[in-house]
């Protein structure tokens, strides 16, 4: 057998993963309470990596610019906040004379090699303007969906990974943890979306390849064991997963 994702299944895990998630909430609530009543009035942000848009939605309220890099063109279409600035383009190529209040960086990083944290790190804060503040979120070492991880993979990208890169950076910062589930209603969406976690994070494309029937029926089988573990009394399915929101202040 091949374990494989179709566009169907991809579709179903994205739906899973933006219908029923809290994320975008948790990291409003945690920026309107920890940031913003430092920041002056009308502060800009620039949020890199904005995907659909949801968190900046949340956030419009609380700032009078905001500026939100996206490279993915069908992104950033229902929910960006009118007035805003939208750059569909990497980070890496992004240049303006602007410096921001708050500068967010949220479940990103997981697309730059580890090896090049430190020089990324460094370009979010360019951008941070004197006194003002960078907030990195990134999945937490900890909790349902790391341990699922920890199953398939001993190099689990988390907040630890971070942390030791902004310890070695001698950069001070404070860490803020917040709870999320995703929630399906049936067995076969939750194998979906744990699929997806663990082929997208934990297994590469040349492992598949090279797995034997044997071996790809014993990973399929261990997939799906973790999503039956998901059923809760309710009947629903729900894989916890807790978040880390890094916070750093420029000097």
């Amino acid at each position: 057998m091949r374990i494989t994702m179709s566009p169907q299944d991809y579709a179903t895990a994205f739906r899973l993963l933006s219908e029923t998630s809290r994320h975008p909430d948790n990291i409003a609530e945690a920026i309107r309470q920890r940031i913003v009543p430092a920041l002056p009035d009308k502060p800009s942000l620039l949020d890199v990596g904005a995907g659909p848009g949801t968190i900046a939605e949340r956030l419009a309220p609380c700032f009078g610019s905001m500026t939100l890099i996206e490279p993915n063109v069908e992104q950033l279409r229902s929910f960006a906040p009118g007035g805003a600035e939208i750059v569909h383009d990497v980070f890496e190529r992004f240049e303006s004379p602007r410096l921001y209040d708050l500068v967010l960086c949220s479940h990103m990083l997981y697309h730059v090699p580890v090896a090049e944290w430190g020089g990324f790190i460094d370009r979010l804060l360019a951008f941070v303007r004197p006194a003002g503040y960078c907030a990195i979120v990134i999945g937490a070492d900890r909790g349902q969906n790391y341990e699922m991880h920890r199953d398939f993979t001993s190099t689990v990208i988390d907040s630890s990974v971070l942390i030791r890169t902004l310890r070695d950076k001698q950069l001070a910062f404070d860490v803020v943890g917040s709870h999320n589930a995703y929630t399906a209603t049936s067995l076969e969406d939750m194998v979906t979306l744990c699929r997806f976690f663990v082929l997208a994070d934990c297994i590469s494309a040349e492992q598949l390849a090279a797995m034997t029937e044997p071996e790809a029926r014993e990973l399929d089988a261990k997939i799906r064991a973790h999503a039956a573990r998901c059923r809760t009394e309710d009947g629903v399915y729900r894989l916890g997963q807790e978040d880390d929101m890094i916070i750093l202040r420029r000097a």
